[in-house]
C-alpha cells in the first residue's frame, strides 16, 4: 500500500513538474513564464532527484528554447534543460544545507583520493578556461563555456550523487529512461515529419543559422534523398542523438523482459523502433555506421556467459534483432547513400584539411566556439578552401571529426582529458557484469564511430549524454 502511495505521490510530483515547465515554455507572458519556473523550484525542493529527470528529457529542444518575454527586446531566450538544471541544482543545494552536519569532513587523505578521482574532470575544465582566453571571438567562447563545459559538469556532479546505489538495485536508473523516452518523441515527430506531418513548430520557433536568414526546413533533399530534422536543425544531429539513444531502449527491452515487466518491456521495445526509424529517415552515414558499429557491440555482449541469465528465447530474439539491424542499415548505407566518393566526403576532407591548418599554427587550439570565426574568408583568419566559399560549408561551425574538434576548441589538455575519461569508462564497462552497461558501452561505441566524420561532444544534448554515460560508469565497482 505505501509502495502504491508513493508510486501515486511520485507520478504527480512528475506531473506537476511538466505542467510548470509547459507554464514557462508555452505561457506566453512574463508572468506565465516565472510562474511556471517558480512551480517547478518549489516542486524540486520535494524532490530535486525528479526535477534533473527533465534535463536529459528536454534537452533536445536546445534549438527551440524557452523565452522569458520582455527581459530583452526579443524575450531572454532560456532552454528548458538549463531551466530544469539551475533549479534542481538549487534545490539540491538547499537540502545539501540542511543536512551540514551530516557532511564528511574534508581531510588530507580524502582530499587526495578526491584529486586523483576527479583529476581527468579537472582537467576538462582547466582546458575550458583556457579556451575561452584564447579565443578571438569571447562572446561565443563564453557562452560555449557555460552551456558545454559548466553546465555539463554541473549536470554529471548531480547525475553522480543520483546514481550512486544504481547497480546495486534492480531496477533502472530514472535518468536513463527518461533519455529513452526523449529519443521515442524525437523519433516519432522524425517519423511524423517523413510521413507529411510536422508538428514540430507547435513546440516553438526553432533557431535557425541559415545564412539568408530564411526559416528553418524540417524536411531537406540532399542528393535526391528526402531527409527529415525533427526537432533539430540538420538530419545529422538528429542522427547523432537518436544514436546514442536506442542502444540503450533496446537493453532496456531485454532487462525488463528478463523482470518480467510487460508494461515497460513493450515501452523499451516501441522505444527502440522509434529511436531506430528515426535515425533511418534521417539518412545520416555516420548515424548508420555508428548503429552498424553499436548493433556488433551488443550483438557480441548477448552472447557472453554473464548475460545468459535470461531465457535462451530471448537471447535468441535478441541477436536476431541486432541482425536486422546490421541488414537494413549496411543495406541502406550501401544502396542509397552507398558512394562514399561523392556527397559530403569531399567537403569533409577539405574540412580537415583546413583544421590541421589551424593546429599548425595554434598548437594549442583555437579556443571554443571559433571554427565558425577562423573559417569565415572575410575574417583575415582563414585557410578555407576557395572551393567551399559561396557554398553552405562556407558557414560551418567545426571540423567534423572528434579529434580535430576536440584539439581546436580544448587543446592538447582537453584531448587528454576526454581520453583519460574515455579510458575509464571502457575499463569499468569491461570489467563489470552489467546489462545495463552493455547498453551504454554500445552507445558510447556508436558516439565515436559517428564522431569520427561528426560531432562528437560539443553540442547541448551530446554534452548532457556524454556526462550521463560517465557518471554511470563511475558509479559501479568492477569486479
Amino acid at each position: 500500500m505505501e509502495s502504491t502511495h508513493a508510486q501515486r505521490t511520485t507520478g504527480g510530483l512528475l506531473g506537476g513538474m511538466a505542467l510548470a515547465l509547459a507554464l514557462f515554455y508555452w505561457g506566453g507572458t512574463l508572468l506565465t513564464a516565472l510562474a511556471g519556473l517558480g512551480l517547478f523550484g518549489i516542486l524540486a525542493l520535494v524532490r530535486p532527484d525528479l526535477a534533473l529527470l527533465f534535463v536529459p528529457f528536454t534537452v533536445p529542444l536546445y534549438l527551440i528554447p524557452g523565452s522569458l518575454p520582455g527581459l530583452r527586446a526579443n524575450g531572454f531566450a532560456l532552454h528548458v534543460h538549463e531551466a530544469a538544471l539551475l533549479l534542481s541544482a538549487g534545490a539540491s543545494g538547499v537540502h545539501l544545507l540542511r543536512r551540514g552536519a551530516q557532511l564528511p569532513r574534508l581531510t588530507a587523505a580524502s582530499f587526495r583520493i578526491a584529486l586523483h578521482q576527479y583529476a581527468p574532470h579537472t582537467l576538462f575544465l582547466l582546458a575550458g578556461v583556457i579556451g575561452v582566453l584564447l579565443a578571438v571571438a569571447r562572446g561565443p567562447a563564453l557562452i560555449e563555456f557555460r552551456r558545454l563545459i559548466v553546465e555539463p559538469l554541473l549536470f554529471y556532479a548531480l547525475a553522480r550523487q543520483q546514481l550512486r546505489h544504481w547497480h546495486t538495485q534492480p531496477t533502472i536508473p530514472a535518468l536513463i529512461s527518461a533519455l529513452v523516452a526523449a529519443g521515442a518523441v524525437v523519433g516519432l515527430l522524425a517519423l511524423l515529419q517523413y510521413s507529411g506531418l510536422d508538428i514540430v513548430p507547435l513546440l516553438g520557433k526553432k533557431q535557425c543559422f541559415a545564412p539568408d536568414g530564411s526559416p528553418c526546413q524540417n524536411i531537406i533533399t540532399d542528393g535526391g534523398v528526402r531527409r527529415v530534422q525533427s526537432v533539430y536543425g540538420h538530419p545529422n544531429n538528429l542522427g547523432l542523438f537518436l544514436g546514442r539513444v536506442w542502444p540503450l531502449a533496446a537493453t532496456l527491452t531485454l532487462l525488463w523482459y528478463r523482470w518480467k515487466r510487460p508494461w515497460l518491456r513493450w515501452f523499451g521495445a516501441l522505444s527502440t523502433c522509434l529511436c531506430l526509424g528515426g535515425l533511418v529517415v534521417s539518412f545520416s552515414r555516420g548515424a548508420w555506421l555508428g548503429a552498424l558499429a553499436a548493433a556488433a557491440v551488443l550483438t557480441f555482449g548477448a552472447a557472453q556467459p554473464w548475460l545468459r541469465r535470461s531465457s535462451r528465447g530471448t537471447l535468441i530474439s535478441a541477436v536476431l534483432g541486432m541482425a536486422v539491424v546490421l541488414a537494413v542499415l549496411g543495406g541502406l548505407a550501401l544502396s542509397l547513400r552507398g558512394d562514399v566518393r561523392s556527397g559530403s566526403t569531399p567537403v569533409r576532407l577539405l574540412l580537415w584539411e583546413e583544421a590541421l591548418g589551424y593546429l599548425r599554427i595554434h598548437p594549442l587550439g583555437i579556443g571554443l566556439d571559433q571554427f565558425a570565426t577562423y573559417h569565415d574568408p572575410k575574417s583575415g583568419l582563414s585557410l578555407i578552401k576557395p572551393v567551399l566559399i559561396g557554398t553552405s560549408e562556407q558557414y560551418v561551425a567545426h571540423p567534423h571529426n572528434l579529434l580535430l574538434d576536440i584539439a581546436l576548441r580544448l587543446g592538447p589538455l582537453g584531448l587528454i582529458a576526454f581520453a583519460w575519461l574515455l579510458w575509464r569508462f571502457f575499463r569499468t564497462t569491461f570489467r563489470a557484469r552489467q546489462a545495463l552497461l552493455l547498453g551504454i558501452t554500445a552507445a558510447m561505441v556508436a558516439a565515436l564511430a559517428h564522431g569520427l566524420v561528426d560531432n562528437f561532444y560539443f553540442v547541448s544534448d551530446l554534452a548532457i549524454v556524454f556526462w550521463l554515460f560517465i557518471a554511470m560508469s563511475e558509479s559501479v565497482e568492477p569486479k
